[in-house]
């Protein structure tokens, strides 16, 4: 619609509009609004609500995907700007966004096809300094628009796909950049690569773990695979001098393959940003928000729960109820447990169906010492699986058992004893058992879902050769194991069943074991099959894929294995029809013991090794293992990028 058409708005004149008097004037705080892809209409969804964001990538992963931040709005009114409004179609589901308050009015008017759904956010009519324009396509085969403030985005929809989408011209002006960053697409330099950026979330209290993904990221180099043979910086905007105590690398930085992950300690909104750099040297950029908040209001008053046998509350945060006795399993739910430092505590439970959970401790001194941790039921009686808990800062004496599934676990600097008393699987157990209860509990297995979200963060860990148990055992997606110092087990350190988007990173992986034949990182599949979510499509069949291991230090001098780890099947024999996808391997140091002879065994579909070394000067032996693995097909195997 013509300016000369609107009618005169309560903010100022057409005139004013129309002069930019009013849009260079315009001086609001910019906020990200985040572009998602739904699988399920084509269509893409835009919110500046981060909860809203949130919500999406907690629950409905699966349909919609994050693609990052598409354009810099205004969150509240300021001069020289417009309400967006925001309807979605009855029918068809989808969303649109109009400044036009003729546009709103007569859509408005067609109550029975669209429900107005208030204001989204505020822009401008008209250019201005510091506006850019957002651009509207409209897409008659499925009735929805589509929105882009990128200009080699507009250039290639109207050169490629002017069929299908019909260019509407520009919708209105947004902010070119928010509060502390410039805009998303700055840097996009390169035609050949287009950066794409995915977070596991985008709020919640410190601190706060969240896994990015830029597996996303397409190029057009000819023989270029972009999870192989494009590099990522990451920027997780928390620069505080910090590093990694066994790398040696800062923590606020990640570089090499399309995986990374950060803990954020401390509340307040960071811009996490990556650069997707192709063979050629061009290079996209892309950025998205996390606003972490301060725990200490999110579980204010009695919803901070302080323990202390001894009735020693001193450091307590004010307000928290104080109790001398461990709570019950039910009332850990929606609260922060913290248990005073310098004491022993029995073990903790942490029933099925709770959300929103951290045990922490307060005071000063050693670590509180607690038995077991079990979180979930053997046998759930729904599919309100426990989600979002954190342990942190234990001494954990036993073990750590999550039974069956649950979604977004820390364990988080907390240091594991060797066991006494009882055999153990392993210190720290994942979903071991899920296969085991889905096929033996009275829950349909469309009603289970995968584990996922999944974050074990700079734990110590040390185990016997005496006592029949693993370091760590588990499966899941996005799934991160990250800083942690582990070694000595009867078996495996670490053995993982099957792992979607895995990260790897900056850890002390030892592999002594009883007999010698066990090893420090072990990975492996369940079969060929594609994941998903809901374990009722995917079962357990599924294979492995997209999995990143970097910065570590794998294996030790006392090791008594002859190869440290492996991301393959099991063995070469009746049980080695299990794939793997998209793994790379690089910047490990690795060490050998007495009996070493090979490094790590990659074998799969697509697979790198790369910038890896060995702490004596030699050369890493990375083997394939003959291609002997009888029962994998063909096209499984290769190709492998090694450098």
């Amino acid at each position: 619609m013509p300016l000369e058409a609107l009618p005169t708005g309560g903010i100022a004149s057409k005139q004013s509009y129309a002069s930019g008097v009013i849009a260079r004037k315009a001086a609001a705080v910019g906020i990200p609004a985040y572009r998602f892809y739904n699988s399920s209409t084509g269509a893409h969804f835009y919110t500046n609500n981060i909860l809203e964001a949130d919500s999406l990538l907690a629950n409905f992963s699966s349909a919609f995907r994050l693609e990052g931040a598409a354009f810099w709005v205004a969150g509240s009114m300021s001069s020289g700007l417009s309400p967006v409004h925001r309807f979605i179609g009855v029918r068809s589901g989808v969303h649109f966004y109009t400044i036009s308050e003729a546009e709103r009015a007569s859509l408005q008017a067609a109550s029975s096809q669209y429900r107005y759904e208030g204001v989204a956010y505020y822009a401008s009519q008209v250019a201005g300094e510091g506006l850019v324009p957002l651009y509207r396509f409209y897409v008659p085969s499925k009735g929805f628009h589509f929105y882009t403030t990128s200009e080699s985005e507009r250039a290639s929809i109207q050169a490629n796909l002017s069929a299908v989408y019909r260019f509407e011209g520009i919708a209105y002006y947004v902010l070119d950049s928010g509060s502390q960053a410039p805009a998303p697409d700055l840097g996009q330099t390169s035609q050949s690569v287009s950066a794409r950026l995915e977070a596991t979330r985008l709020s919640g209290p410190a601190p706060l773990a969240v896994q990015f993904d830029a597996a996303g990221t397409t190029s057009s180099l000819a023989g270029q695979h972009p999870f192989h043979q494009v590099r990522y910086s990451f920027n997780f905007g928390d620069e505080r001098g910090q590093i990694w105590p066994i790398s040696g690398l800062p923590k606020n930085v990640q570089t090499g393959g399309p995986l990374a992950a950060h803990v954020f300690d401390q509340p307040g909104t960071y811009q996490v940003r990556v650069r997707a750099t192709d063979l050629a040297g061009g290079y996209s950029e892309r950025s998205v928000s996390v606003e972490v908040l301060d725990p200490n209001a999110l579980y204010a008053g009695t919803g901070t729960i302080c323990v202390s046998a001894a009735g020693n509350f001193s450091d307590c945060p004010a307000g928290a109820s104080r109790v001398t006795t461990m709570p019950s399993s039910a009332t850990f739910n929606g609260r922060r447990v913290l248990l005073r430092r310098g004491e022993t505590f029995g073990s903790i439970e942490i029933g099925h169906g709770s959300q929103n959970v951290q045990v922490g401790a307060f005071g000063t001194g050693a670590k509180p010492r607690v038995g077991n941790i079990l979180v979930g039921a053997i046998g759930p009686s729904s599919s309100a699986f426990p989600r979002d808990i954190t342990f942190m800062d234990l001494n954990i004496l036993q073990r750590f058992e999550q039974f069956v599934t649950m979604s977004r676990l820390l364990l988080y600097r907390n240091t594991f004893e060797v066991p006494t008393g009882e055999s153990v699987v392993a210190q720290i157990n994942l979903a071991s058992a899920l296969q085991y209860v889905v096929e033996h509990h009275t829950l349909a297995p469309s009603q289970y879902y995968q584990p996922r979200e999944l974050f074990v963060v700079e734990n110590q860990l040390r185990g016997s050769t005496a006592n029949p148990h693993l370091n760590m055992a588990g499966e899941g997606s996005r799934f991160v194991i990250m800083g942690n110092d582990m070694g000595t087990a009867q078996q495996h350190t670490v053995r993982l069943w099957r792992m979607n988007k895995g990260f790897i990173a900056h850890n002390a992986l030892r592999g002594r074991s009883s007999d010698g034949i066990r090893h420090a990182l072990k990975i492996h599949s369940g079969g060929l099959g594609a994941y998903d979510d809901n374990y009722g499509i995917s079962g357990s069949t599924w294979a492995s894929r997209q999995i990143v291991i970097a910065n570590n230090r794998l294996g030790d001098a006392t090791d008594n294995n002859s190869f440290t780890g492996g991301a393959a099947p099991q063995n070469n024999g009746p049980d080695s029809r299990e794939g793997l996808e998209d793994v790379v391997l690089e910047n490990n140091v690795f060490h050998r013991g007495p009996n070493t002879n090979t490094e790590f065994i990659l074998m799969g579909r697509r697979m790198s090794s790369r910038g890896n070394t060995r702490a004596d000067g030699g050369v890493p032996n990375i083997n394939q293992f003959g291609n002997s693995y009888q029962l994998l097909p063909s096209d499984w195997v290769g190709p492998f990028y090694l450098q």
